[in-house]
């Protein structure tokens, strides 16, 4: 069977919604048992979700609901995780971690990782739900950053690297009938790659001039391989440089609220407030409003060099 796809229209994003917040639902009553029950409860209450979300998945499947069954395989890989999970907490094996992060080799911690991976492949080799590639790549790298690097700089550097990797087989399923499939694999190469440079470059100017630098190729790589989520990501990383640029040369924190959207820069005073008087109040506006033109130009740059191929990028 073929990637699942459908078409956008108000019955999908009521399937696709109704899934994410029973997603969301089962995650939270899982907690709510962890919290009463403790780690045996937690097991016998996920392993019985888990076999609720899987019977309802196949048998949508098997009524030709496949978006409905795609979805409710996702939540079915989280309750198999928070039962995997309770039950080596229940055996005393997971470690004691009160952060998320790469710290250190925890091999119990490893193995809910991998076996993380393995569901999603699993569940996707069954439903062929193109999001659930989302998933599989997402914990894959959290695997393979965990298992080769402790955190800092060279758990940025695997990453940039896990992210090159996922570049190549997104470009290589693009080019044959899985290519649905390439849309979330780009998604997460993007995410990765841009994740680690804005951790390893964003200290100075000259850190952001090269996050911008990689933005202009980020928005050039997608028009090549025709996926707008480079250019999407590409985009936002030029944003976050104008924003840096512009904080500098209005001499304070800016006012504007669409600024607040860049998390990565420096946006208010030292004591946590806004800064209400600046010696140049017009230079963070005006940086903006120059870039929100550079974009249109490029734009209109890259609907001429397809208006033979796609006459609909004249109305650009």
């Amino acid at each position: 069977m073929n990637a699942v796809r459908v078409p956008w229209s108000s019955a999908s994003f009521l399937v696709y919604l109704g899934g994410f917040v029973v997603f969301g639902a089962i995650l939270s009553l899982l907690q709510v048992q962890s919290e009463d029950h403790g780690a045996p409860g937690l097991v016998l209450w996920a392993v019985l979700v888990l076999a609720v979300l899987a019977a309802l998945a196949f048998l949508s499947r098997r009524t030709g609901h496949f978006v409905t069954a795609g979805l409710l395989a996702l939540s079915s890989v989280g309750a198999f995780v928070v039962a995997f999970g309770a039950l080596l907490d229940w055996f005393g094996w997971l470690p004691d971690i009160q952060s998320p992060g790469f710290r250190g080799f925890h091999f119990w911690l490893l193995v809910l990782e991998l076996a993380t991976v393995i569901a999603a492949a699993v569940a996707l080799s069954i439903f062929r739900f193109p999001l659930l590639v989302f998933v599989l790549a997402t914990t894959s790298w959290y695997f393979t950053t965990d298992l080769l690097s402790g955190g800092g700089n060279w758990s940025a550097w695997v990453t940039i690297a896990f992210g090159l990797v996922l570049l190549a087989a997104g470009a290589a399923v693009d080019t044959g009938p899985s290519r649905p499939y390439g849309f979330w694999l780009h998604v997460v190469a993007g995410l990765t790659i841009g994740g680690a440079l804005l951790w390893c470059f964003h200290a100075g100017d000259f850190d952001w001039i090269l996050i911008a630098i990689a933005a202009l190729l980020y928005i050039a790589l997608g028009d090549r391989l025709m996926r707008s989520s480079w250019v999407v990501l590409g985009a936002w990383g030029f944003l976050q440089t104008t924003s840096h640029f512009a904080e500098q040369w209005s001499d304070g924190g800016l006012l504007v609220p669409l600024f607040y959207l860049f998390p990565f820069t420096a946006l208010s005073a030292s004591d946590g407030g806004p800064i209400y008087e600046r010696h140049r109040p017009w230079a963070a506006p005006l940086m903006f409003a120059v870039v929100g033109f550079l974009f249109i130009g490029i734009a209109l740059f890259l609907a001429r060099r397809r208006r033979e191929a796609i006459p609909a990028a004249e109305l650009l």
